[in-house]
This record gives C-alpha cells, structure tokens and sequence, in this order.
C-alpha cells in the first residue's frame, strides 16, 4: 500500500509540475550566446488601442507587470511607443537599431497580447467563460537581431481555482512569456 501511495504521489508530482511548462514556449533562439543587458526597452502591447477597449485597464497592467519584472532582474526598462504598432510585421531592424541607438538600450522586447474566451464546462454542462491570454515576445538586440520569441498561453500554462479575471491572466501571461527570455538571457 505504502509503494502505491508513493507511486501515485510521483506521478501527481511529475503531471503537476509540467502544467506550467506547457504554457510558454520558446519559438526561436538565436544560436549565439546572451548577455544579460543592463538596459531594455519594451513596446506597448500591439493594437494598445483594441486590446483597451476589450478588457479596460490591461494596457497598464502589461506596463507595470514588465517594469517590475525587469527590475526584479537588475534590468533597468523604458517602455518605447511605437508609431501605428499593430503586430510583429510593423517594425524591421532598422527602426528596432534607431529605437535602440536614441533611447541607450542593449535591446528591445515587441509584445503581441490575444483574449482567449474559454468556455469550461462540466459533465457537458456549460459553467463559465474565462479570459485567459496569449502572450507573444519577441526580443531584439541593439543591432535589431531576433535572438529570442517566446509564448506563453495562461489556458494551457496556468491553474486556477475559479475562472480568473483579465487583470489575472494578463499578469500571468506576461511574466511567463517575459520569465522565458529572462531565463534564457541570465542562464
């Protein structure tokens, strides 16, 4: 009986333990060694404007979640907006190197934000919607190189006892998404 308890407790341990991982995920490395920088920029979320007006105030929670995350590192950030800034493909390497040369930055972090509605349900019954997110960086170097892009889904990478607000989710998916490259970069 005691070998069955134990069994079953490892196992529980193991699944427990990897929830988190399935959440964030590293799409690209770049195959060069990084340093820790002491400086980094970061943009505001894409489409600001949108995503204000589907959930009020998660703009500001993405601000401060990545400042105070930064700093937890010893990585001092300014938060660069960026002109008509809609996704990924609206910025080229010569505008992330300009950003970087007139603002003293060793890099700089684009940040793609998406509410995923999730419906839960029970035995086929129907109990709830959360607002879980999706998170998606990518972080240049001063020169405007990708070294790393990183996603983090709070649907797939977090639990929650109830169904958790946007404020909740946008917190989270920010500093999985954001923990990944830091963890990458500091290794």
């Amino acid at each position: 009986m005691k070998n069955t308890s134990k069994f079953i407790l490892l196992i529980l341990a193991i699944a427990l333990t990897s929830c988190g991982a399935m959440g964030t995920k590293t799409l690209y490395k770049a195959e060069i060694n990084l340093n820790k920088p002491t400086k980094i920029g970061f943009s505001q979320v894409a489409n600001e404007d949108i995503m204000e007006k589907i959930v009020k105030g998660s703009t500001k929670i993405y601000d401060s979640t990545m400042t105070n995350q930064l700093a937890t590192q010893n990585i001092k950030s300014n938060k660069i907006i960026i002109e008509n800034y809609d996704g990924f493909e609206s910025i080229n390497e010569t505008k992330i190197k300009s950003i970087c040369t007139d603002n003293q930055l060793d890099g700089m972090i684009l940040t793609q934000l998406k509410f995923l509605n999730v419906k839960y349900s029970s035995m086929f019954i129907p109990i709830g919607v959360s607002e879980d997110t999706e998170v998606e960086m990518q972080y240049y170097d001063a020169n405007g190189h990708l070294l790393l892009h990183t996603k983090h889904n709070t649907h797939m990478g977090n639990s929650y006892w109830d169904f958790p607000s946007a404020d909740k989710t946008v917190t989270d998916g920010t500093k999985g998404a954001l923990g990944r490259i830091i963890k990458e970069i500091v290794k």
